[in-house]
């Protein structure tokens, strides 16, 4: 691992070396971090406007399952895909951000991750990367301000890595609103959805799929932003409205989601998050590894 300073080169490099066999990225995501570390120590992206086209009839119940279908073919060929994110708005404690980085796949879905993300935060940048390997997650995150000076890191050492294990946050599940997540898909597919014309996207054409769901939890947690579909004492419920851009091979190309958080208990505004997702590179070979075991250690 290079020096944390050294994090936008590797990001850069990210974007450019889309075919090559290991991702190089590092990422932020500071308040969340600074979250996540309390909890180690005790247990551009693309604004892509998309022409349209006719809305077809309401597809049957089962519109989805082709896509389903696909995602879970990779799964099983233990494949990957890259992908950048970027979300805005949304309740405290969100707030808008950018990433980039990759997943690696099991029979059983999401198994590895690597993701690089950086925001603004008062004061400075905060970047930070998070590696989670089945239930080992590693971690390092930083804000630095105009001058170059450390605002906060974790770990207190740069370029060193935090570490932990069994942190049911940092898992990908079937919870996540994500346009690769086949439980998202079914969700959605049970609430109804429209199919149109999606037009070419980064030249692959497209059919759109688009949809609203209502759902009495929402919410977010280290792997993203998640659902409930029944009642569990959250502040947040609300709609969430999709669209899912596949290509002939009804793989996911880019998903964008509207989330309305709604408060469910003492009033409150309601707080609307915008999130669109980018899917490239399906199939192509990715190599998430751990950080070397001398730069992982317990000062937080």
């Amino acid at each position: 691992m290079g020096r944390p300073d050294l994090l936008p080169d590797l990001v850069d490099q990210t974007e450019r070396g889309a075919c090559c066999d290991e991702i190089e990225i590092i990422i932020h995501d500071d308040r969340r971090m600074k979250r996540m570390s309390v909890a180690l120590v005790v247990a551009g992206l693309l604004s892509v406007a998309i022409p349209g086209g006719a809305v077809h009839a309401a597809p049957e119940s089962n519109s989805l399952d082709s896509i389903v279908k696909a995602i879970k073919k990779q799964f099983a060929k233990q494949s990957s895909v890259r992908f950048s994110v970027k979300r805005h708005g949304g309740p405290p404690p969100a707030w808008g951000m950018k990433a980039s980085g990759a997943y690696r796949f099991r029979a059983s879905g999401v198994y590895a991750a690597d993701t690089t993300e950086i925001s603004q935060e008062p004061g400075g940048t905060g970047r930070s990367r998070e590696i989670s390997i089945g239930r080992e997650f590693y971690s390092q995150a930083y804000v630095r301000s105009k001058d170059g000076k450390y605002i906060w890191k974790s770990p207190s050492t740069v370029g060193k890595w935090s570490y932990g294990r069994n942190l049911a946050g940092v898992i990908w599940g079937e919870d996540l609103i994500n346009g690769i997540n086949p439980g998202f898909l079914k969700l959605a597919t049970s609430r109804g959805a429209t199919s149109a014309d999606g037009g070419t996207f980064e030249g692959v054409k497209t059919t759109l799929h688009s949809g609203t769901v209502t759902v009495p939890e929402l919410g977010e947690r280290q792997a993203g932003m998640f659902f409930g579909t029944e009642e569990e004492g959250g502040s947040w419920s609300g709609p969430i409205t999709w669209k899912l851009w596949v290509g002939p091979d009804n793989l996911p190309r880019r998903f964008h989601a509207i989330m309305r958080f709604t408060p469910k208990y003492g009033g409150g505004e309601v707080e609307t998050m915008t999130m669109n997702i980018i899917y490239r590179g399906w199939g192509t070979p990715v190599k998430i590894t751990a950080p070397p075991k001398h730069l992982i250690t317990d000062d937080l």
